[in-house]
């Protein structure tokens, strides 16, 4: 059997109205945040008329909040760094047409403690 939510769905939805009027002293936000109380202590269909719209408009959120993110992230942080990247460093991959092969030669000696932990 499904468990019931709605009513601490209320509950933290009405808080989160008190936080915002607390915050910027916004009347409307201590109506509504009174309104969407009252409404989960009167009635349960309501209060689960409220708790799916509230899950709905949060599965549309989901679907944007993201892409807008990782749009921040990358203009923001990889963009940047990857042109900065390129002006300072000079064919990291081995990409031009001068070089032959891809391997690099790497003059080390290995000794028993460098297979002991490898990672």
């Amino acid at each position: 059997m499904k468990k019931d939510t709605s009513k601490s769905t209320i509950l933290v939805i009405s808080m989160g109205f008190l936080i915002l009027f607390l915050i910027f002293s916004w009347k409307w936000a201590l109506i509504l945040s009174l309104a969407v109380g009252v409404t989960g202590i009167v009635s349960s269909t309501l209060s689960r008329i409220i708790e799916k719209g509230w899950m709905e408009f949060a599965r549309i959120l989901g679907y944007i909040i993201p892409s807008i993110l990782l749009g921040i992230v990358f203009y923001l942080f990889l963009f940047p760094l990857s042109l900065i990247s390129r002006l300072f460093t000079k064919d990291p991959l081995l990409l031009s047409k001068e070089y032959k092969t891809y391997f690099r030669t790497i003059n080390k000696e290995a000794d028993k403690s460098s297979f002991e932990k490898v990672w």
